[in-house]
């Protein structure tokens, strides 16, 4: 049995002791994923086994994310701010993982907060076009009354 183990190990090249492994799930299951780029399966994923290092694990593809950059770098301002709002959504649909020997790395991928993910941007940018608004208002405001 033992020479069995050990034959299977080392004529399929499968390397147990120096191996990690990779549990993904999200809410809801059935997400695709994409580790480096290249697709791995749909969540759940249990026990993937890697050699160690530090991986990227996304619910995107490369090709989608070059495209959102070719968009960015590219395209009309239409198309910037709705490849910055995407990218947005990749940033939170993406983590970094680091594999150890002989130990499972766990991610969670919640798609509500990916898909919320572009609402802080909206935000971000409705409150700094308010605050340039307001302190312009203020300015002008002040100076008039000084005239005055």
């Amino acid at each position: 049995m033992i020479f069995l183990l050990i034959f299977t190990t080392v004529g399929f090249g499968i390397e147990i002791t120096n191996s990690g492994f990779l549990n993904v799930n999200s809410d809801p299951l059935g997400l695709k994923v994409y580790l480096d780029g290249d697709s791995i399966g749909n969540t759940p994923i249990r026990n993937y086994m890697l050699k160690p290092g530090e991986y990227t694990v996304s619910l995107f593809s490369s090709d989608t994310i070059e495209d959102k950059y070719w968009r960015l770098s590219n395209g009309g301002l239409g198309d910037k701010y709705s490849a910055l709002s995407d990218l947005t959504k990749v940033g939170a649909g993406t983590k970094q993982v680091v594999i150890k020997t002989n130990q499972a790395s766990s991610v969670f991928f919640s798609l509500r907060s990916v898909n919320h993910a572009p609402n802080k941007i909206k935000l971000g940018t409705a409150c700094c076009i308010g605050t340039g608004f307001t302190i312009s208002f203020l300015i002008g405001f002040l100076v008039a009354s000084l005239l005055q």
